[in-house]
């Protein structure tokens, strides 16, 4: 019986991996890997780049289905289906790239997919303890409400941490856990391992870092080529052995030499400052130069690179070659000779799905193109040389970039810049998630780079990385440049001293007396108040309602009958239907969908009510069947783009012309009736207020208190922001999209009952304005065409803009013709709005 943690630990693994065998086109990741991690253990994981680490680990988290072999969890045999089951068995990962829900605040994040709270509602108040709980655990401090695309890449990773935490796992797998995290976080994080594994909590620790994996681990398995090579207790083995066996020969960490001469100034800045990032940065870089920037992440440096790049508005004086530069946006510098490679691959500089001959040609089309046509021999000839110059494994240039290694993939993104010839290389974390020998080729790359005669500037959280390729250094704190030291000058202790107290160092005339403490935990934005989150977020509906307002006032001086209340009344009836529309066309436009067969179905149920609906018990048998053809149609599209994965604009257009067509068959003419019963019950009034506009309220209110504080909610705006994230968390995507068409199937046949009743026979064209203008309801409303945001208050405010808008356009005699003309360029008004604030907030 072995002791880990000063614990016997069973010889039964918590969780093992027997000869598991996996492939990807053109790709063997695994090959008869067996696997096995104890409870109470911190077993370490590690390999080159593509040695099949990510995968393997992915197959015991259920996330990737393996192609043979067998799973074994507490000595019983499974079959992981997916992480939500991977998750009932005690299973919990932390990926690389972390798996966030952007739109999402902190403590929904933190505990997706098991909000504490009635079956509908979450309580809040109850999250928000358990979140600070956890993040307490930690030893960190976050805002809870704030939105995640606001935090640093750091807090995103203990954000990640801590949502695994949540869920107290018997087995916890971290799959470059460190790799965002600064000195601090990293001593702060192998105490709450040690404590985890010390609670007889089995521990996979995946890490490049070889120290840590190192100090942390009782056993280490290494992975090459995707074949296991062997697993080693962690006793008197050190960093070359580990290489050795990774690599298959002797290969020590060393960094190219520097130069000792550099050209004339490339890049000179003085008095950079953007509000809230930095303020009155100045240095320069010259020719065959590398600068380094430095200090405790969230201190300006990244911010600075990314004002260079034109991604952030900044005052001051940037001169190029000598020229005034003014940064205005990433093309301007591209074209000026400046490009960046940030820290999040996935996100800013890869398209997954594409190739890497796509990934790395799309800057250089123009370069390769005569007349519009690309010339193709020069476009792979070019792409060839680069693959080969940065030793790119992959089977062929038409490989997906999405299937490679992270270490591929970084090589990938280099070279798609280095086709372009820049004069300045802005690198942020260049060797991110790199293994050991991946590494050395980049430090080289760089290296040579700078000797052909470019400017280079390096930002990374390893110190020893840029103490040993950088020329010279500038630690920022506060947003500030406190200290500089040319290379040969540089060590740890100097700069996490300047980093932390600020202190002016020799060389640094213009460092300041900063004496505000900087802990080990990230800088966060300031705490969101409760009245400022929930002003964020129905900012959009405010503004609608301001709109209406005034546009009620106009009308009312126009035509004295508008406030009448038959004339409102009226005008309840007509927002109704369209209403009804609307929240099912949200419901879709939240996940990021569409439905264009809306209006159709509308038309096909008020031909459908006009034989059906009568009068006596047949009538009500008519109306169940009436909204069972929403559901029928509702199902079909979901099928179609769930089952079948056809995208949801071509799946949604073939129900449109299906759906229209069978209307026109059913009914080919407007004709037939419903009976009167049914149609003064629809429409039966409340003194003057349409008994169907107080359901249509209790629908509104219902559905935004569902979608605010509700689970529904949640999973709405996760599947809608990030599918992936929300899979990984547990939550059934596929089975939240098919619901989603349902429902908004069988709100159009509502819709549709309702116009039926209104207008009190059947008509195939009665729902020909429903697609456009429930779609345009939705997003004047606010809700986002890409999924992720938007109110239920805002959509239907959105419905009220329209019909009051048609309202005015008939009191002043304008054809419905030119009325589609108005929809039309509200929608692409309200989209255009959207883009644009997206497009700034984001800079």
């Amino acid at each position: 019986m072995s002791k880990l943690h000063g614990q016997d630990i069973s010889s039964v693994p918590v969780m093992a991996v027997r000869d598991i065998e996996k492939s990807f086109p053109g790709v063997r990741a695994l090959h008869h890997v067996s696997f096995d991690c104890r409870a109470g253990e911190i077993h370490g994981l590690v390999g080159e780049n593509g040695a099949g680490k990510t995968t393997l680990m992915r197959i015991l988290a259920g996330v990737t289905q393996p192609d043979f072999g067998t799973i074994q969890v507490k000595g019983k045999t499974v079959a992981l289906s997916s992480p939500r089951h991977g998750h009932e068995l005690g299973i919990a990962m932390v990926y690389q790239d972390t798996r966030l829900v952007d739109d999402l605040d902190v403590a929904q994040n933190i505990l997706l997919g098991r909000e504490p709270g009635s079956a509908l509602l979450v309580d809040r108040r109850a999250m928000e303890e358990r979140a600070t709980a956890i993040l307490q655990r930690l030893g960190f401090r976050i805002d809870l409400r704030q939105p995640l695309r606001n935090l640093a890449s750091a807090e995103r990773q203990i954000v990640e941490i801590s949502r695994v935490l949540a869920t107290d796992p018997a087995v916890l797998i971290l799959d470059e856990p460190t790799s965002a995290l600064g000195a601090g976080e990293v001593k702060r994080l192998a105490e709450i391992l040690r404590g985890l594994a010390a609670a007889n909590t089995g521990i996979v620790f995946i890490s490049h870092r070889l120290p840590e994996v190192l100090d942390l681990a009782d056993r280490i398995t290494i992975l090459k080529d995707g074949e296991l090579v062997e697993t080693v207790l962690n006793n008197g083995i050190n960093e070359d052995y580990l290489v050795r066996r990774m690599v298959g020969r002797s290969l020590s960490l060393a960094f190219p030499p520097k130069r000792t001469i550099t050209g004339p100034v490339r890049l000179q800045v003085k008095n950079l400052s953007s509000p809230g990032c930095f303020s009155d940065v100045s240095f320069s870089v010259a020719s065959g130069e590398i600068v380094g920037l430095a200090g405790i992440q969230g201190n300006g440096q990244r911010e600075v690179a990314r004002a260079l790049y034109g991604l952030l508005p900044v005052a001051g004086e940037v001169k190029f070659d000598g020229v005034r530069l003014k940064p205005g946006s990433p093309r301007d510098a591209i074209r000026a000779g400046i490009v960046y490679v940030p820290a999040d691959r996935r996100r800013e500089s890869l398209f997954a799905p594409h190739s890497i001959r796509e990934n790395m040609a799309v800057p250089h089309l123009q370069t390769w193109s005569n007349l519009g046509l690309i010339n193709s021999a020069r476009e792979t000839a070019s792409i060839a040389e680069t693959v080969a110059r940065f030793k790119v494994r992959t089977p062929s240039l038409e490989q997906s970039v999405g299937l490679l290694s992270g270490g591929n993939q970084q090589k990938v993104v280099f070279g798609r810049w280095v086709l372009a010839h820049p004069k300045l290389y802005i690198f942020e974390e260049p060797t991110q998630g790199i293994d050991t020998g991946a590494k050395l080729e980049l430090y080289v790359a760089i290296r040579e780079l700078a000797e052909e005669g470019a400017a280079i500037i390096l930002l990374s959280s390893d110190l020893l990385e840029v103490i040993g390729l950088a020329d010279s250094i500038l630690v920022f704190a506060h947003g500030s440049i406190v200290d500089r030291m040319t290379g040969a000058e540089s060590n740890e202790e100097r700069i996490i001293g300047s980093a932390v107290t600020g202190t002016p160092r020799p060389g640094n005339p213009g460092g300041r007396d900063l004496t505000q403490k900087t802990g080990s935990e990230p800088l966060s934005q300031k705490a969101v108040p409760l009245p400022t989150a929930m002003m964020r977020r129905y900012t959009n509906a405010l503004l609608l309602f301001g709109v209406l307002l005034l546009m009620g006032v106009y009308t009312t001086i126009q035509s004295p009958y508008f406030l009448t209340e038959r004339n409102l009344g009226n005008l309840v009836i007509q927002v109704v239907p369209l209403a009804l529309a609307s929240i099912g066309q949200m419901t879709v436009i939240l996940l990021g969908g569409i439905d264009l067969s809306v209006g159709p179905l509308i038309s096909l149920v008020t031909a459908i009510a006009s034989f059906t609906i009568v009068r006596g018990p047949a009538g009500l048998l008519g109306i169940f069947l009436c909204l069972a053809v929403g559901l029928l149609v509702g199902g079909l599209n979901s099928a179609l783009i769930v089952g079948l994965r056809i995208p949801d604009l071509i799946s949604t257009l073939a129900t449109y012309s299906v759906v229209l067509g069978t209307a026109l068959i059913v009914r080919p003419s407007p004709g037939g009736s419903v009976s009167e019963e049914f149609a003064d019950l629809i429409t039966t009034r409340l003194g003057w207020f349409p008994a169907a506009g107080v359901v249509l309220l209790v629908m509104g209110v219902i559905g935004e208190l569902l979608l605010l504080k509700g689970r529904i909610g949640t999973r709405l705006y996760a599947v809608g922001s990030r599918p992936e994230a929300a899979f990984v968390a547990g939550i059934r995507v596929n089975a939240i999209r098919c619901c989603a068409y349902l429902f908004c199937g069988l709100m159009a046949a509502a819709a549709g009952l309702v116009v039926a009743a209104r207008i009190g026979s059947g008509d195939p064209q009665a729902g020909s304005q429903f697609t456009l203008s429930s779609i345009a309801a939705v997003v004047v409303g606010g809700t986002s065409v890409f999924g992720g945001r938007g109110t239920l208050v805002g959509t239907l405010l959105g419905v009220m803009l329209l019909m009051l808008l048609q309202n005015v356009l008939n009191e002043l005699h304008v054809t419905a013709y030119y009325q589609y003309i108005w929809t039309g360029a509200l929608l692409l008004f309200s989209v255009a709005l959207y883009s644009l604030r997206e497009y700034r907030s984001q800079g």
